[in-house]
């Protein structure tokens, strides 16, 4: 299902609220100080109030500067600048304010022992801590906030790429297998084209494994389905290769429920046929299971014959190196895929690590299909 367009509130829907909340907010605690530690200040709510209003124009400003990407160019500053050089300049600029205009804007700063006016040094600054403090504070929220959500943003956009161009791959790499496969089928048709009967069973067999190859396939699919989409493709080779060809799948019920990477299997199985020696006219035993090894699936894929010491183009190891790569891409190196050679027999082994979410799930007539 795809997912339906996200809301995005409007940009100032969320800001102004929480401006002015923090501008109130400043206002009501710095009051709080005051009444507490009673500085000698001749009208507290009009000195803190009138720098709270100067300080929400100034931050206001400061935000609309942030938003403006073009002015930021043109002027080279950054938004780590504005957030450390902002509250600076907006507390020197409300502090030398303060002192030119006096009364008119932030009241009058006595000395603690109440016998007149404190010294114009320390006037200014005890107006400049208490303007860069407020200033500070929201700037460090308000751009420190925007900077987080900027690398969010870059590392959910390299994310997206990166998940985009694994399944862009692995949609090519699903894509060269199909094709082949049915190259294959139609071929085993025209093998048994004098037998109306064989054809018969031939073609229904072909009709399910189509239906296979060709429905819309997810990421994932349980082990059952291509199980039984291999008995029908391995019914098409039998009546192709007669007494010639010995094939057996032998899988435990417990393990079809599993998901794994649609049409993993069957290209093991086309490389067992295709080199175990069935065009020498000697006699090919291929054998097919699946179980679970502890905390992981088995998936083993047996032939007689020897390995090929030399891998031409288009040979079993290009189908190898396709099967390792897409289940890198599912599930990283934990997923392994391992070659043996004995006996007179080769064995092809994957190794996946069993998710608990499904290996815990109770089999469902779908999943077992």
């Amino acid at each position: 299902m795809t997912p339906g367009p996200r809301f995005h509130p409007p940009a100032g829907a969320t800001f102004w609220p929480a401006h002015t909340a923090f501008w109130l907010g400043t206002f009501a605690t710095t009051m709080l100080v005051v009444r507490a530690f009673g500085p000698a200040l001749v009208d507290p709510g009009w000195f803190i109030g009138s720098r709270c209003v100067a300080g929400f124009i100034l931050t206001a400003g400061l935000r609309a500067l942030a938003r403006s990407r073009g002015l930021i160019d043109r002027l080279g500053v950054s938004k780590v600048g504005l957030m450390a050089g902002g509250p600076l300049a907006g507390a020197v600029a409300m502090a030398l304010a303060g002192t030119v205009l006096g009364d008119s804007f932030g009241g009058t700063l006595s000395s603690p022992s109440g016998a007149g006016t404190a010294p114009a040094r320390v006037v200014l600054a005890a107006r400049f801590v208490l303007d860069l403090l407020p200033l500070a504070a929201w700037s460090a929220a308000y751009f420190g906030t925007q900077l987080l959500r900027d690398q969010q943003q870059t590392e959910l956009r390299a994310f997206e790429a990166e998940t985009l161009s694994a399944r862009n791959e692995l949609d090519r790499l699903q894509a060269h297998i199909s094709p082949h496969f049915l190259f294959n089928a139609l071929n085993t048709i025209v093998a048994c084209r004098q037998s109306p009967d064989d054809i018969e069973t031939i073609t229904q067999s072909l009709a399910k494994y189509l239906r296979f190859l060709l429905r819309p396939t997810t990421t994932l699919e349980p082990l059952g389905r291509e199980i039984d989409a291999l008995e029908d493709y391995l019914t098409i080779q039998s009546f192709r290769f007669g007494d010639r060809l010995d094939c057996r799948i032998d899988c435990d019920s417990d393990v079809r429920r599993i998901p794994v990477l649609p049409v993993m299997i069957q290209p093991l199985v086309e490389n067992a046929l295709k080199y175990g020696g069935l065009d020498d006219g000697r006699r090919l035993e291929v054998t097919v299971r699946a179980f679970r090894d502890r905390d992981r699936l088995v998936v083993e894929v047996g032939n007689t014959g020897r390995w090929l010491p030399a891998a031409p183009a288009g040979s079993t190891q290009t189908g190898l190196h396709t099967l390792r790569r897409r289940l890198l891409l599912h599930a990283g190196p934990a997923a392994t895929v391992t070659t043996t050679e004995e006996n007179g027999r080769v064995l092809v082994t994957i190794s996946l690590p069993l998710d608990p979410q499904y290996a815990l799930q109770p089999a469902t007539e779908e999943a077992t299909r």
